[in-house]
C-alpha cells in the first residue's frame, strides 16, 4: 500500500471540520486541536467518535471519564480551524472560563464525556464520547474540508 496514494484517496472524502478541546484539570488551561475525523456513533444513548493523531494537542489530556468539548465549525470559522490545526496555537482563545470548552458560534457544540479510548496500530487514538449536552448555532452551514482545503456547501 502506497501511503501517499492512500492520503490522496482520503483527500477526496469531504468531512466537517471540528475542534476538540479539553480543560486541564490541574491548571484550567484549555488544549484544543482541529479534527476532521469525527462521526456520530449512536443516537440513544447519544455518542460520537473522534480520531486523534499522535501530534494532537489534546491527546495527553484525554482519558476515560474526562469532559471534552466538540465544536462543529461554521463556514465563517475557518480561522479557528487553522489556529487549532497548528501545534502551537497563537492568539486569544475563545473559551469560556468554565463548562465544556467549545467554540462560540459553532454550527453545533457538544459537551461530552469520554467513555472509551482505543489505540490504533500506530500512535493514533479513537475516542468514543457520550454526548451530555448540545448547543445549536445559527443556521450557518458547517465548514467542510475537501481536497486539502476548506470548502463550502453550494446551493
Amino acid at each position: 500500500m502506497d501511503p501517499e496514494r492512500f492520503r490522496e484517496a482520503l483527500a477526496r472524502w469531504a468531512s466537517t471540520v471540528t475542534v476538540v478541546a479539553v480543560r486541564d484539570a490541574d491548571t484550567g488551561a484549555v488544549h484544543a486541536t482541529t479534527v476532521s475525523s469525527f462521526a456520530p456513533v449512536a443516537a440513544d444513548p447519544p455518542q460520537v467518535l473522534v480520531a486523534l493523531g499522535p501530534g494532537a494537542q489534546v491527546l495527553p489530556f484525554v482519558d476515560v471519564g474526562d469532559a471534552i468539548g466538540v465544536s462543529v465549525l461554521a463556514e465563517s470559522q475557518s480561522r479557528w480551524a487553522t489556529v487549532f490545526a497548528d501545534a502551537f496555537p497563537v492568539g486569544a482563545a475563545p473559551w469560556q472560563p468554565d463548562g465544556a470548552p467549545v467554540v462560540p458560534g459553532a454550527a453545533a457544540a457538544l459537551a461530552c464525556t469520554v467513555r472509551q479510548v482505543h489505540r490504533t496500530d500506530g500512535e493514533s487514538r479513537v475516542v468514543i464520547c457520550r454526548v451530555e449536552a448540545v448547543t445549536l448555532g445559527d443556521e450557518e452551514r458547517p465548514l467542510l474540508y475537501w481536497r486539502r482545503t476548506y470548502a463550502r456547501l453550494e446551493g
